[in-house]
């Protein structure tokens, strides 16, 4: 396995580009408690091996591209891959995933308006090959969307970390971005720890206006820069969605509650067959089985929950899973952090 070949300094240098993807080497190497040429090898070394990909996500909403629709199919026995793939292709599938439960894939698309919404699931999805029945949900309000939920491995490095983070503050309701911001975005599409040199010579900026527009973007929800990790590398064997129906007038008190919850990495709330949707990461069963039975079952209001298992992540953030390449994780001399192996 992938995650054999990671120590613990692998696994909270992982930990730590989660919460700030663009500290540098240096800042890193001072919170973790190690020098910065072992940071920048061994973080060098994951990204190479595919075990991390650090990127810029946009918000769709406030980019102004669409709504996002939450699709949950059933599909005929076997066809549940098939499916998935065929969406992972769509430009407007921002997440899918292989599930469990009454529905076998859920996909997040993003419909710019009502009409187009119609088509793709009138005259596109449901003659998709093997789908049986679909579910749909629009999503009315984003709570929480997160890349951080391995924040518990840094313990106390945690506030060092979050003090060097890229954003001026919380979301607010900025401006949509312009032509020269959503340029700026694409540009981070790929690689979120591109310098400011750079970007400002592919954009024809100033450094200065380049980390300006960057930290703007941010601090007004139209940027997210993400660390994206298969969290069974770190430890976290389980992944569930879960539905919940609540009365109208918790909604939002239930939605605050679990979005304080690091293992939450999304909430919302959603018209249709629920009433709020999250996504969490937990560590085995018995934080499963801790999660539903205290975490969910002290929520004021909550009627009804229903969990689904995810087996599988086919895309996430508009493209496909970082992918490990197991032989380029054993290329590492020893160092801090990893004991030597006597043979």
């Amino acid at each position: 396995m992938a995650r054999d070949r990671l120590d613990s300094m692998d696994r909270r240098i992982m930990a730590a580009l989660q919460i700030s993807p663009r500290a540098s080497w240096e800042q890193l190497a001072s919170v973790l408690g190690t020098s910065q040429t072992t940071v920048a090898r061994r973080a060098q070394r994951l990204l190479r091996a595919g075990c991390l990909v650090i990127v810029g996500l946009p918000d769709p909403l406030r980019c102004g591209s669409g709504r996002p629709v939450l699709v949950q199919l059933r599909t005929t026995p076997g066809s549940a891959r098939q499916v998935g793939s065929q969406l992972v292709k769509r430009d407007d599938a921002r997440f899918v995933a292989l599930i469990t439960g009454r529905n076998d894939v859920i996909c997040e698309l993003i419909a710019p308006d009502r009409q187009y919404l119609t088509s793709v699931l009138l005259d596109e999805i449901q003659v998709l090959g093997g789908v049986v029945e679909t579910t749909t949900e629009t999503v009315l309000r984003t709570f929480k969307t997160s890349y951080d939920w391995s924040r518990e491995l840094l313990g106390e490095e945690v506030a060092a970390l979050e003090a060097r983070l890229e954003d001026g503050g919380p979301a607010g309701p900025g401006q949509r971005p312009d032509e020269v911001d959503l340029r700026l975005i694409s540009a981070l599409g790929t690689d979120g720890r591109r310098s400011y040199a750079d970007l400002s010579a592919e954009l024809g900026l100033s450094e200065t206006s380049v980390a300006r527009r960057m930290r703007a973007l941010i601090a007004d929800g139209c940027l997210c820069l993400a660390t994206l990790v298969d969290p069974g590398l770190l430890g976290y064997e389980i992944e569930i969605f879960v539905r919940m129906r609540v009365e109208p007038s918790r909604l939002e008190t239930v939605a605050a509650m679990l979005a304080g919850q690091p293992a939450v990495r999304y909430i919302a709330a959603t018209t249709g067959y629920s009433d709020l949707a999250c996504e969490v990461v937990l560590r085995d069963t018995e934080a499963f089985y801790s999660f539903i039975t205290a975490s969910l079952g002290s929520l004021p209001g909550v009627e009804n929950v229903e969990t689904d298992l995810e087996l599988q992540t086919l895309k996430r953030g508009f493209r496909p899973p970082p992918q490990p390449r197991l032989d380029s994780l054993d290329a590492r001399p020893p160092g801090p952090g990893r004991p030597s192996r006597r043979r």
